[in-house]
């Protein structure tokens, strides 16, 4: 893994140098704000595998700490982020959890349903690299979005994260398994649920 960064913008500090990850926190040299990156090539082969995900389990992000992980992950988070049948539903169990123990936001990537390529004639085609950030990088930077590139030699798509303020409007809903714990989560959703104008002969729309 190799990080660059330009350090007339950013100075940085390397936190954590794992065989799976590198993350280092960066301060704004204009204002002092400080985020953290953790770049991620995760492992295909265990033990390292399983070491991986207790690592992704375990990250101590803060309410106030703005997270980006991000990287080829060498994990799906469904079945059908693969071109073809089959595919391991047991590690798409395994990743989900891991990303919900952590408290992790997918970012949206536009344009693409996979980011990687077996680059044969009839290719297998996968969902591998994933963008996540913490849940205050939403509030204060909710239109980061991920843009793909192009792709001349690897056989991973190259993207580039856009950070902005202003809210992107999704079409893909995925709940997250840390949401019931947050404060005034009930609460929230009963006043939606039972606020006049829902439609009411569609639930999902209302509950989403």
């Amino acid at each position: 893994m190799l990080i660059l960064w330009n350090s007339s913008i950013f100075t940085g500090v390397v936190l954590e140098k794992k065989q799976f990850a590198l993350t280092i926190s960066f301060t704004s040299v204009q204002n002092q704000e400080v985020w953290k990156l953790s770049s991620v090539y995760g492992p295909c082969s265990e033990p390292d595998r399983s070491l991986f995900i207790e690592w992704l389990k375990n990250l101590q992000i803060q309410d106030a700490d703005n997270w980006l992980v991000v990287g080829d992950f060498n994990f799906y988070r469904s079945l059908e982020d693969r071109n073809r049948p089959g595919g391991n539903l047991q590690d798409t169990i395994l990743f989900n959890d891991a990303i919900g123990q952590a408290g992790l936001i997918e970012l949206p990537l536009k344009g693409r349903a996979f980011t990687w390529s077996n680059m044969q004639q009839d290719p297998l085609l996968e969902q591998l690299d994933w963008f996540f950030t913490s849940v205050n990088w939403t509030t204060q930077y909710p239109n980061t979005m991920v843009h793909p590139m192009s792709k001349p030699i690897s056989d991973h798509i190259p993207c580039k994260i856009m950070i902005g303020t202003s809210i992107p409007k999704s079409t893909v809903f995925r709940f997250e398994n840390f949401w019931p714990d947050h404060p005034g989560f009930l609460e929230t959703v009963q006043a939606s649920w039972s606020s006049p104008g829902q439609l009411r002969g569609n639930s999902a729309s209302t509950l989403a």
